[in-house]
């Protein structure tokens, strides 16, 4: 018969949670080498990894509530125009209820309800992945999910096989 195996600091453990109810479909733009990009849509997919030591109850984090969290951080970005609200080759005012938004050769007028203002200099995947973890953490804190937690990440795919990732370093392996 089996028994619990030994648990010891050489191991770590992970939860994965991934596509499902772990998506979003927004508009963005990117800016690179002075130039502009078309807005466009995507049809975001977001894996969350917690790695770290097993709990007294044989689990780094709770599943349901880690998914619940993320699900929600996902419902507020759902169906919205995300720009960089940190960014030096974006400008954005707004106008009554609209934001008029330009970058170089382009701009945009844009309902304002319809958009989300990031604090990220770019909305590249990578930083909207950033984002989410900025947003996650302290849900997950408010919680005491995170104790036996000592790295997250958060994987944003842009399209097929595309993953812009963020990781964090939670507890570090002396705690």
């Amino acid at each position: 018969m089996w028994s619990q195996p030994l648990l010891n600091h050489a191991q770590t453990f992970a939860v994965n949670v991934h596509p499902g109810e772990l998506h979003f479909n927004s508009a963005h733009f990117i800016t690179f080498d002075n130039s502009c990009e078309n807005l466009h849509g995507h049809n975001f997919h977001l894996r969350i990894q917690a790695y770290g030591d097993n709990n007294e109850d044989a689990f780094v984090i709770d599943f349901v509530q880690l998914n619940r969290l993320a699900a929600e951080i996902c419902s507020g970005l759902h169906d919205k125009v995300l720009l960089p609200g940190k960014s030096d080759e974006v400008a954005i005012k707004k106008s009554g209820g609209q934001l008029e938004v330009s970058s170089y050769d382009k701009v945009f007028s844009l309902p304002a309800g319809n958009c989300l203002i990031l604090p990220v200099a770019n909305t590249t995947a990578e930083m909207i992945a950033w984002y989410i973890m900025e947003s996650l953490l302290p849900k997950l804190e408010a919680c005491a999910a995170l104790t036996h937690v000592k790295t997250l990440e958060v994987a944003v795919e842009e399209a097929d096989h595309q993953w812009g990732i963020c990781r964090r370093v939670i507890h570090s392996g002396g705690d």
